[in-house]
């Protein structure tokens, strides 16, 4: 597929020139805008996945997680859609290089400027969950840096909804293992709170050169997330007590210890570059001990105690050896299977973790543990794989399930709050944030006016609480006669979407990248989520024009007309193209433009081929 698109136009709009980037699931090319006349990435879905419903599916999501945002940290999406079977994403292209890049260059980047990217990420992310969307992939190779130095956060393969759960439908962890959660590891639903695990990981790498957490095997990456604290950042390179404390905050292990929101995290990363001392950070406890962390400390502590007795185990196991080369001389085969092959599993239920793991080494066994929820006492075995007395190949990995107590705690009522004040509350029950959503409501904007679970109901620790906030009403500003970006940042600022942009040629540089029109009227009052269109002005240098009439007789729908100028160096450039649906003649007023005067040749083509040329003076 790669060389198959190059040189190719998609969409009628955009020329595919050169491959930039390649992924398990796409592939990414330099492509040119023949709208705006702009470079913009151009991401495909690769050819082998263009019949996989799934894939199809993931692509289109992606699509429609990008049409929601639009925020100056992003790698905002220009178009999507299918042609001839090609599913594909155009975004602004981003003249720069991937954070990750910059870190592996630099090995450690200073600390006021890592917090200058770690601002902009939060920023970005900040968009994207007060639209309820969860990135789920934070990392660094996500991560664009401009050559004036502006993030932009991309990749949103994975995102989704707030109320999006972790695992896949096959049950693998989605994510990068460096970068992710805690509860990412667990395969729980990942938060707003994962992502700034996440940032707070990054942040780490920046400072320190290196990630929290290093390891040979991504099973074994995850584990350290779940139960292991990172060695402290200040220990590791010269950074202020404040940004120390920040980064430590980040990765907390329970994600009501941690920051709620972006917003949080930027309020306290700018004080720190005004206050490194930190004395304005407020130290606070977990609700929750890292009970996963204490149950392995208490298995190390067994296989401590164990140590002392290898001599003695090394004098039984000869015996043992010695004793069984005369039991199978007598046996035979069924006591030499029952003895070398194979192992009868233990029963394990209602042991301590130190205890369940010595009957299964002492029956020849590996075990392999796992934490959950459930109504055996904390720290007891809650579930076993294989179950009791099952026969086990010797030498073979056996799981248990060790409990971390029911967890089990009542909904308060969150209703009437706001926004902030509910997610203090469920922070104070070690509950978490899910996903957010705006309704119409007479009540104050911000007010919290339903939730889900309902007030009352009983859920375990670390589940989320679904809110709907009162988005009241917005007033919509005025954008006419404002730069477009301005226009933009009002848009969203007021709490307006920004549809689509349409631009207008205009005959003075002055209206240049102005608004010259929008869709909803100056001042009124709408629904906050309400899109807003924008026309554009764009003007166009050359500046020696004539005007032809042009006669094209079109035999049937959709044949594509094109009127193009050749310049004295015989380069044709388009001077009008559209695809017509209505058959019969038709009659274009065209207006020819150049940068420079004289005769000019123009020329007709109809579905790309040759049809007439005459000339024209250019003045």
């Amino acid at each position: 597929m790669e060389s198959r698109l190059i040189g190719k136009i998609v969409s009628r709009r955009f020329r595919v020139e050169d491959v930039i980037g390649r992924g398990g699931m796409a592939i990414v090319y330099r492509a040119f805008d023949l709208k705006t006349h702009q470079a913009v990435a151009f991401k495909v879905l690769r050819e082998e996945y263009e019949d996989d419903p799934e894939y199809i599916e993931r692509f289109r999501r992606e699509a429609e997680v990008c049409k929601k945002l639009n925020h100056p940290n992003i790698v905002n999406m220009i178009d999507s859609g299918v042609v001839g079977g090609i599913s594909f994403i155009a975004m602004e292209y981003v003249d720069g290089q991937t954070l990750k890049e910059l870190i592996t260059q630099s090995g450690r980047i200073a600390q006021d400027e890592a917090v200058r990217y770690a601002l902009q990420i939060l920023s970005a992310l900040g968009h994207a969950h007060q639209r309820g969307i969860v990135h789920r992939d934070v990392k660094p190779q996500n991560i664009m840096i401009s050559r004036t130095g502006q993030v932009k956060v991309g990749d949103f393969g994975i995102a989704g909804m707030a109320d999006t759960k972790t695992l896949t439908a096959d049950g693998n962890v989605m994510g990068s293992v460096h970068y992710f959660s805690p509860e990412q590891a667990k395969g729980m639903k990942a938060t707003a709170a994962s992502d700034l695990y996440s940032v707070g990981v990054i942040l780490y790498e920046m400072l320190a050169g290196h990630v929290p957490f290093e390891g040979e095997t991504a099973v074994s990456v995850a584990m350290m997330h779940l139960m292991e604290k990172p060695k402290p950042v200040e220990e590791q390179v010269r950074v202020c007590r404040a940004v120390a404390m920040i980064v430590a905050k980040a990765l907390e292990k329970q994600p009501q210890a941690r920051y709620q929101n972006a917003d949080a995290m930027i309020r306290d990363l700018r004080r720190a570059l005004r206050h490194p001392d930190g004395e304005f950070m407020q130290q606070r406890r977990m609700p929750m001990e890292d009970r996963p962390r204490e149950a392995a400390q208490r298995i190390r502590a067994a296989r401590t105690r164990r140590k002392g007795h290898s001599m003695a185990s090394r004098l039984l196991t000869l015996f043992v050896v010695l004793l069984l080369i005369v039991l199978i001389a007598v046996a035979g085969i069924r006591l030499y299977r029952a003895m070398f092959v194979v192992a009868r599993m233990p029963n394990l239920s209602g042991l301590d973790a130190a205890t369940a793991q010595r009957m299964v080494e002492n029956a020849g066994l590996t075990l392999e543990t796992a934490f959950a929820y459930s109504d055996t006492p904390e720290g007891y075995v809650s579930g076993q794989d294989p179950q009791a007395n099952a026969e086990v190949p010797r030498g073979g990995t056996v799981r248990a399930t060790i409990s971390l107590g029911s967890g089990i705690m009542t909904v308060q009522r969150l209703t009437g709050m706001t926004q902030q004040e509910a997610a203090d509350t469920l922070a104070g029950q070690g509950l978490v944030v899910g996903s957010v959503q705006t309704a119409p409501s007479e009540m104050m904007r911000g007010t919290v006016i339903a939730q889900s679970p309902e007030a009352g109901t009983s859920v375990r620790a670390g589940e989320a609480v679904d809110l709907t906030v009162s988005g009241g009403r917005v007033v919509v500003p005025e954008l006419a006669g404002q730069r477009e970006e301005e226009a933009v940042e009002r848009i969203d600022a007021v709490g307006l979407t920004c549809g689509e942009i349409t631009y207008q040629t205009v005959d003075a540089a002055r209206q240049d990248g102005v608004v010259l029109s929008q869709s909803l009227e100056k001042f009124t009052e709408v629904l906050p989520g309400s899109v807003v269109d924008m026309t554009v002005g764009h003007y166009d240098k050359r500046r020696y024009t004539a005007k032809v009439s042009v006669t094209v007789d079109v035999p049937e729908e959709g044949i594509h007309v094109r009127v193009t100028l050749v310049d004295e160096n015989g380069v044709e450039s388009d001077m009008y193209a559209a695809t017509h649906t209505e058959p019969g003649e038709l009659q274009l007023d065209v207006t020819l433009r150049s940068e420079t005067s004289g005769v000019r040749t123009w020329r007709l083509y109809l579905d790309g081929n040759f049809r007439s040329e005459a000339t024209a003076v250019l003045q």
